[in-house]
């Protein structure tokens, strides 16, 4: 039987090294309905040195004084045992923009621009394969490790494409901007270079010890590791159409393992279900396209180590391009605008700010949300219209924070229970739940829920809710309201709420919400 709670199943995953936010997901999500021994039965199938051993880390080598000196009397030594540096010419690199050709290297380290006839790489940075920026160039040692595990697995790849080649380094304040331009052109070619080779190959540290004997354990392998961690590896796979798991006993195509717990999930809907949108939602699928929920399902809980890539990974799977100087929140505004109906049904989302420009509603970030899709609502020239469940603040009874959370304890004008605890997300400015507090003692806070306080009775999760400010308007525009911030609804009071048509503005609280 599956535990009575997600707890059990999170404390199993990360004693086994998962990663918290991973293993959160995992058990509240893709493995709720999962026995505790089925789980652990597959994790023993990983056999590492350590949690964090990764194929292409090499340890740190400190250099003594001893050894500075011992130069002086065999130099031959000393070079052959210093790193050799792997980096493409950089009017290859341009070259390929222009052309929208792969950059590709074989084992002779022989550069080339393909259309076709090459490989290319989906791996996490991270886990060691990771471009040295004071060499600008990737250690020969692990260039030659590529190809090694290559040809251990039997993958014929005469030419590969790897992004830690192929793009400049740096991406920080200091990087230059011709190499930041640069980098945004090859970033807009994606597209094509992922969508033309013969295979996309996913290579996670995790996956790779994974002595498999089952097909399923790769799916579940593949979902706990690194690679499913950060934004970057979303797109490579979404845009692939050809992708190959890489184990530590062999490869498997990536659609067989869809298909496979595909027929799992018809057979048994509850336990499978879940995992097999995640892992479905990272094929290419031209029909069916990508949506915003896709990727916040597919995303939530993915990093990056650079904040603007929040937006601007997801810009080649969206057919969207990058320009230079964008900033994240331009780059979110871009997704919203491209995507309006979708947009508008994950308005209610908890875990992130919501953004500073239009549309204000919105979160300003895809990952680390909960709360329920919603369908989609109208778009409006000054707003976005649908139903929600309101109930109006009287009072705030008491403000704190608990676990880095502000948290209100708040006092409702309806009938029924009146007092009702709201948790705002632990990224969110003070100064948003100050504000709101003021709202409340103006007689305009509301808060609004797509689902009733009945549903709060039942499972084990919070109500997703909108803090809202009620505009004064002229009676036939209606009830109208512009966003200070996303909440969970802790308390399971059952409200009198009443469910009214909403029209939420796209312009903030600052902004007045008057423009059209």
């Amino acid at each position: 039987m599956p535990p009575s709670s997600w707890y059990p199943i999170y404390e199993l995953l990360t004693r086994y090294g998962i990663d918290h936010n991973v293993a959160k997901s995992a058990a509240i999500n893709d493995m709720r309905r999962w026995e505790l021994d089925e789980i652990k039965t597959i994790l023993e199938k990983v056999q590492r040195p350590s949690y964090d051993y990764c194929y292409f880390r090499t340890p740190n080598v400190t250099i003594s004084t001893e050894a500075i000196d011992f130069k002086k009397w065999w130099p031959s030594l000393w070079e052959d045992r210093r790193p050799k540096w792997i980096s493409p010419p950089r009017e290859m690199m341009e070259s390929s923009v222009r052309e929208e050709a792969a950059l590709c290297v074989n084992h002779e380290g022989q550069w080339t621009l393909r259309q076709s006839g090459y490989m290319a790489l989906s791996h996490v940075w991270i886990e060691g394969l990771q471009r040295n920026n004071i060499h600008d160039g990737l250690e020969k040692q692990k260039f030659d490790a590529i190809f090694a595990l290559l040809k251990s697995r039997k993958i014929d790849a005469e030419w590969v494409w790897a992004d830690v080649l192929a793009i400049p380094a740096g991406g920080g304040p200091t990087t230059a901007p011709e190499d930041e331009m640069l980098t945004i052109d090859i970033i807009n070619t994606l597209p094509q270079i992922y969508s033309r080779a013969d295979a996309v190959l996913i290579i996670d540290a995790l996956v790779l010890q994974l002595h498999e004997t089952d097909p399923i354990d790769v799916v579940v392998a593949l979902m706990c590791g690194k690679w499913a961690t950060r934004v970057w590896t979303f797109q490579e796979s979404k845009l692939a159409s050809r992708a190959l798991v890489v184990t530590a006993k062999s490869i498997y195509e990536y659609g067989d393992l869809v298909s496979l717990i595909k027929s799992k999930a018809d057979e048994d809907p509850d336990k499978y279900r879940t995992l097999y949108l995640r892992l479905g939602t990272l094929q290419k699928n031209d029909t069916l396209g990508l949506s915003i929920p896709d990727i916040m399902v597919a995303c939530g809980t993915r990093q990056s180590g650079q904040d603007v890539d929040y937006a601007r990974a997801f810009f080649p799977v969206l057919g969207l391009k990058w320009e230079y100087g964008m900033t994240r929140e331009q780059g979110m505004q871009k997704i919203y605008y491209s995507q309006r109906r979708h947009a508008t049904r994950i308005v209610a989302f908890y875990g992130a700010p919501r953004m500073s420009i239009r549309p204000c509603w919105a979160p300003s970030y895809f990952h680390n949300l909960e709360g329920v899709i919603i369908e989609p609502m109208a778009w409006e020239n000054r707003g976005i219209r649908g139903q929600f469940y309101a109930v109006k603040v009287a009072k705030v009874s008491k403000t704190y924070r608990h676990s880095g959370k502000y948290v209100f304890d708040l006092e409702t004008e309806c009938a029924g229970d009146r007092e009702m605890q709201c948790t705002l997300a632990p990224n969110e400015d003070e100064s948003v739940a100050e504000a709101f507090e003021t709202v409340i003692e103006n007689g305009r806070g509301y808060v609004l829920s797509p689902t009733s306080s009945e549903t709060s009775l039942h499972g084990e999760w919070a109500r997703s809710a909108l803090l809202v400010e009620e505009q004064i308007v002229n009676k036939w525009d209606g009830f109208e309201v512009v966003v200070h911030c996303a909440a969970n609804i802790m308390s399971r009071s059952q409200h009198s709420e009443s469910q009214r048509s909403v029209l939420i503005r796209h312009d903030g609280p600052a902004d007045g919400g008057l423009a059209g």
